[in-house]
């Protein structure tokens, strides 16, 4: 378990310092969104992702096709809409971080259960260590394409059109599980480990494109729906 929580849940802290510090105090003088508000939304999102997990294992026999494959890609996504489009966020600016923040909470508690789940199979930590570094590979790209697509449906929900941005996130999302149920199909190990290199380049890709590519420009264009404006955005 402890193990597990550090794969797990390390890669969610990691983010969360390596990214959110450019947004927030001391880095800016007037942090880009509430720090009580967005680790209630990780809470939230440690909730669900557990949940998603739970109902998951039960159908480990199924992981492989192609039907849990895309169920499981809708309840991510659908789960992250729900919680996100309240009133309240609707049309703001820290929406955008908020979904970050969700999407790491749901992607860390799925990354956490399933590696503790997967790794009591396991041996021991000796002669595991090859089956540890896959867990941790998944765990990664768990916590980074759901941060991510959380962050495209709190952006849907920022410009008001949370259907057109949850389209979105369900296409990379769906294209992530079909990917990862050829990983556990019977392949050879050489198709296994190319398969999950694909997920992880579609993961972190992704990741990368609407964290470091877009959200500032993403950001510049919400404040100025509501008619605000920051020079601080960080480039």
């Amino acid at each position: 378990m402890i193990f597990s929580a550090i794969i797990g849940f390390g890669a969610v802290f990691a983010l969360i310092y390596l990214v959110l510090r450019r947004y927030t105090y001391p880095a800016v003088e007037q942090p880009f969104f509430s720090d009580p508000a967005f680790f209630k939304l990780l809470t939230l999102g440690l909730v669900a992702g557990t949940g998603i997990l739970v109902a998951y294992t039960f159908f480990q026999p199924a992981w492989s096709t192609i039907l849990i494959a895309i169920a499981f890609a809708m309840l991510f996504e659908l789960a992250k809409l729900i919680v996100l489009n309240l009133k309240r966020f609707h049309g703001k600016s820290d929406t955008l971080f908020y979904g970050f923040g969700l999407g790491a909470g749901i992607g860390g508690a799925f990354a956490f259960g399933f590696v503790f789940y997967a790794s009591m199979g396991v041996a021991d930590m000796v002669s595991g260590i090859s089956m540890w570094i896959l867990f941790a590979v998944i765990s990664i790209q768990t916590v980074v394409l759901n941060t991510a697509t959380g962050m495209t449906v709190g952006e849907g929900i920022a410009r008001r059109r949370p259907f057109e941005f949850l389209l979105q996130a369900l296409i990379i999302s769906v294209a992530y599980q079909l990917l990862m149920s050829q990983v556990w199909s019977n392949h050879s190990e050489i198709m296994m480990y190319a398969f999950l290199i694909l997920a992880f380049l579609l993961s972190v890709g992704y990741f990368y494109h609407i964290v470091y590519v877009k959200l500032p420009r993403t950001i510049r264009e919400v404040l100025k729906a509501e008619g605000k404006s920051r020079k601080d955005i960080p480039l």
